[in-house]
């Protein structure tokens, strides 16, 4: 009996020692939320930089004066042919005064035609040999390819006859080595740029002046 009577005594110490050891309701804890990186977008690599991206037009490089982005009009980045329209009053024909020309660390030279006021039509296009209007006569200039650029209406000439740009002119870039004036002929001028193989290229307009971008 005494051995049955200390079971019984040990089972109910047993079944309240259980009951004791049970687990307490939890107070929920609010952990901090994790932290969130932002991670920056990847770099994007690309074509040239033009004049609208850059800001900073080798034509006011060479000017110094600032160029107005919100006048900017480019082409794309290409090596097929451009054609932009301009219905142009006339007369007077728009002249071209002055051409000039600058490098940019961003990757492309750029050549400048200074046409006050009114900005004529223009196309460009990769040719294999450069000729002059006209007589048709074959124009030798440095260069490993050739983009002939044509403005119409337009001319080369002040009323009196006398040229305001002509001839062939090296310039000491890697990319457009030299430029030519092929043609100031019936509204038509033709200006041909001798540069370092058919690269991609685009035109653009700013106010007075179109310039033309070739990649390095």
């Amino acid at each position: 009996m005494k051995g049955i009577n200390a079971l019984i005594v040990l089972a109910a110490l047993t079944v309240a020692g259980g009951c004791a050891g049970g687990s307490s309701p939890t107070t929920a804890t609010s952990m901090p939320p994790a932290a969130t990186t932002s991670t920056p977008p990847a770099a994007t690599t690309g074509t040239p930089a033009s004049a609208a991206t850059s800001g900073t037009p080798a034509s006011a490089a060479i000017s110094g004066t600032p160029a107005s982005a919100a006048t900017d009009a480019a082409t794309a980045w290409a090596t097929t042919p451009v054609a932009v329209r301009h219905d142009v009053p006339v007369p007077p024909l728009p002249v071209v005064r002055a051409i000039r020309y600058a490098a940019h660390a961003d990757g492309f030279d750029r050549i400048v035609l200074d046409i006050p006021g009114t900005l004529p039509g223009y196309t460009a296009k990769y040719v294999t040999e450069v000729r002059r209007d006209g007589s048709d006569e074959p124009v030798s200039m440095p260069g490993e390819a050739f983009l002939l650029i044509v403005l119409h209406p337009a001319q080369a000439h002040l009323e009196n006859g006398t040229p305001t740009v002509t001839g062939t002119h090296r310039t000491g870039l890697a990319g457009i080595k030299a430029y030519a004036v092929v043609g100031d002929y019936e509204g038509y001028v033709s200006i041909a740029l001798g540069v370092n193989g058919v690269r991609k290229y685009h035109i653009g307009e700013l106010k007075d002046r179109i310039y033309i971008d070739v990649a390095v």
